[in-house]
């Protein structure tokens, strides 16, 4: 029995389950030890990290944009306004595949190629994790309704209110107050580290003009917040705020009822207005015609209208010629004779017999002068200074050049502001040319021609000014010398602004004040001196200005010009046989300023006008001088002349009694 049957050793049973026992147990408490460590490592050790990414997934600090400030016109009119639009948003960091997310948008709303291209461009620039990205600025009321309505398979899209640049005047004021366009690649390289946050939440920057002169003042300073989100993207609740700074509002000199009725008075001509009022250098009109919408560029402007706008080579609405120069041409005589007076090469008695051309000695080659005589012989006879200004006589000029020399023109001609840029908030602005010697060696690599100076007498040549030059350089005469640099801002939140000028420009003091009477008595004559017996002796813009509104109750100073475009010959122009293209006529030009040979008023408003292809300044650019400084006299300031007539002392005066 013993033998078959053997029984169970328990023993040794017992001893193996305690050993696999001991074994488990130790097992477990390993594995509990390591837990609680880990537990420890976690709580204590790793607790400020993960803690930071358990915020990181929660909280997210963005930038909170700042209001843009407002531009206002001198009577409080708004030139640039914000207005609240919808556009649609991507947060990347919410977007599974993004080009199946463009793609469903390109069928949903009509995404465009440009809207995607340039929605690419501003996700590459730096921002803040799971910040928005506009890709479409203005939804309409049905592309918000579509993106509502698919919003379950669109995640990461938003549709967010913004205030975005708004310019009541439009094309009006497209080149003085400019526009704001979206910040590219070069602008936020050209910022450093501090600037480039300022801009994190805007999309935007002054590209022209006044926007992007005043960007300073305009733009404020950015906010931030801290906001929690769920898992979805969505912001549950604020947390904390840092309150953006808005950009100031600022005013300008610049009136936009004598803006708007400059663009009228240019009717269907291209051309440049520049308004000053001479008291202050204040810009009271910038017009250059045609101009362009600045609205578009605001929202970005798509390849087809930009390309529509780049290809007009004739109109060029991009071109800005209130800041770019043209041959000024008979418009610098008043200011030649005024350097001619002050250098004694001529006095009140100074004439000369003008037979209808110049030459120099030993030169056979004749320049010529257009005259109201032509019909009887031609020249302009027996000429002083005030005649040669009020018939706009070239031989007397080319006379007066040729014995000034180039040298005294350049500097005496750059005391009024030819060659440079008297204006104080322009920084963009065009110098133009005032040549000399030297320039023409430096540019040309040539000596300088007596011919040189013969062109340059009568502003044609080398010489090149701009509108607004012009405009600085005749208000210099209605202030008799006293320069007041041109400028646009007036006012930041209602108080004056007084502009810091560094190299501030000195008056010019003559030798004889009463020349300035003397300059301004033979520009006013230009419009008022009427018929005479004698060679038909009157004013170049006499029968467009004054003989065409026997009513006007104030007088003006002026001086006509006319640009030549092409070097065309007077008889080519004259033939029947030959049609002269409109873009080949010349540019005529008009400065003016008023109320003149006034006792009581002194000059309240200073115009340089430029109509391209006019052909003549007198009678095409003075009736357009004339509109403007109606308006700006009896319409806005309502000046009653019946109280305040001229000085009946003036010859002027005398003449026309």
């Amino acid at each position: 029995m013993t033998g078959k049957w053997q029984l169970k050793d328990h023993e040794a049973e017992r001893q193996i389950f305690n050993r696999r026992l001991i074994i488990a147990g130790v097992f477990i408490v390993l594995l509990f030890a390591a837990l609680i460590l880990k537990l420890v490592n976690l709580q204590f050790s790793q607790y400020e990290y993960f803690s930071a990414r358990s915020d990181g997934n929660r909280l997210h600090s963005q930038y909170v944009a700042p209001a843009r400030g407002l531009i206002f016109d001198r009577n409080g009119a708004l030139l640039a306004d914000n207005q609240p639009i919808f556009n649609l948003s991507v947060i990347r960091e919410q977007v599974g595949d993004l080009d199946e997310m463009l793609n469903n948008l390109r069928t949903l709303i009509g995404l465009s190629d440009d809207e995607i291209e340039q929605f690419s461009i501003r996700l590459r620039r730096n921002r803040v994790p799971f910040s928005s990205v506009p890709i479409r600025f203005v939804l309409s009321e049905e592309d918000r309704s579509a993106i509502a309505v698919n919003g379950h398979r669109l995640p990461g899209l938003a549709i967010e209110p913004q205030f975005v640049r708004s310019y009541p005047l439009s094309a009006l004021t497209a080149h003085s107050v400019g526009y704001v366009s979206e910040i590219n690649r070069e602008e936020l390289d050209q910022m450093d580290e501090t600037e480039r946050q300022n801009y994190g939440g805007t999309n935007h920057i002054g590209k022209s003009g006044v926007e992007r002169t005043y960007e300073g003042l305009l733009h404020g300073k950015v906010g931030y917040e801290i906001v929690e989100k769920n898992n979805r993207g969505q912001v549950m609740r604020e947390l904390d705020r840092t309150d953006p700074v808005a950009g100031k509002n600022i005013t300008l000199h610049i009136d936009a009822q004598l803006q708007i009725a400059a663009e009228q008075a240019l009717g269907d001509f291209r051309g440049a207005i520049v308004a000053i009022e001479p008291a202050t250098g204040g810009i009271l009109a910038m017009v250059s015609k045609p101009g362009f919408d600045p609205n578009l560029f605001v929202t970005g402007i798509s390849t087809k209208d930009y390309k529509l706008l780049v290809e007009d080579r004739i109109n060029t609405p991009l071109f800005d010629r209130t800041t770019n120069p043209y041959p000024p041409g008979s418009t610098v005589k008043p200011f030649l004779g005024l350097s001619g007076l002050e250098l004694g090469l001529v006095d009140y008695d100074y004439a000369i017999q003008d037979p209808g051309y110049f030459r120099l000695p030993g030169v056979a080659y004749r320049w010529g002068d257009y005259t109201l005589r032509t019909a009887i012989g031609g020249g302009h006879g027996h000429t002083n200074l005030q005649k040669a200004i009020y018939q706009s006589c070239d031989t007397f000029f080319y006379d007066l050049g040729n014995r000034m020399g180039i040298d005294a023109m350049h500097e005496y001609m750059s005391l009024f502001g030819f060659g440079q840029n008297f204006a104080v908030d322009i920084g963009y602005a065009r110098t133009g040319v005032m040549p000399s010697r030297d320039w023409k060696q430096e540019s040309r690599g040539e000596p300088w021609y007596p011919g040189d100076t013969i062109n340059s007498s009568i502003g044609q040549g080398f010489m090149w000014a701009t509108p607004l030059q012009l405009a600085t350089a005749v208000a210099i005469i209605a202030n008799k010398g006293v320069v007041v640099q041109p400028r646009l801002l007036r006012a930041v939140e209602d108080e004056p602004f007084v502009p810091e000028i560094r190299d501030p420009v000195p008056d010019i003091v003559l030798k004889d004040q009463d020349y300035w009477r003397y300059m301004e008595e033979a520009m006013t004559m230009v419009v008022h001196r009427p018929y005479s017996d004698t060679f038909r002796d009157y004013g170049t813009a006499y029968e467009a200005i004054a003989q065409a509104d026997r009513t006007m109750p104030y007088r003006m100073a002026g001086k006509s010009g006319s640009a030549q475009v092409v070097g065309i010959s007077q008889s080519i122009l004259k033939s029947g046989d030959i049609v002269v293209s409109d873009l080949n006529k010349d540019h005529g030009l008009f400065i003016s300023f008023a109320p003149a040979m006034h006792s009581e008023i002194a000059p309240q408003i200073a115009i340089a006008v430029i109509v391209e292809n006019g052909e003549h300044g007198s009678s095409v650019a003075g009736p357009v001088a004339k509109r403007i400084i109606d308006e700006y006299l009896l319409n806005i300031l309502q000046i009653d002349f019946a109280t305040h007539p001229s000085n009946p002392n003036s010859l002027i005066s005398q003449v026309n009694d």
